[in-house]
């Protein structure tokens, strides 16, 4: 009788311990991949504020040689249009982060 009891303890632990792990194995996963997924939100947010920075940088430098020159060229034109995909995109990109979010 003492063996059987000692059998089905001995069972049911290795259940319950089964369960247990993968159950946290679970968690850990889904952590990871939350983990993933804000990293890659970083990076793509990081690559939209380094194109938006850039894109001023060249609508700035052409507003400048335009000022300079006393007239507006093709470089100010091409910048003023990469700014306002540029600016665009951010505005998309912000409208669809923030309503996930609700």
């Amino acid at each position: 009788m003492d063996t059987l009891v000692s059998m089905l303890v001995s069972s049911a632990l290795t259940v319950c311990s089964g369960v247990i792990l993968f159950l946290l194995k679970r968690l850990l996963t889904r952590q990871q991949e939350k983990e993933e997924r804000r990293e890659r939100e970083v990076q793509a947010e990081t690559a939209l504020v380094l194109r938006s920075l850039n894109a001023l940088g060249k609508l700035t430098v052409a507003n400048s040689i335009a000022l300079r020159d006393g007239k507006t060229n093709g470089e100010m034109s091409s910048a003023l249009q990469e700014y306002e995909a540029v600016e665009k995109e951010m505005y998309d990109y912000l409208i669809s982060r923030h309503s996930s979010r609700q």
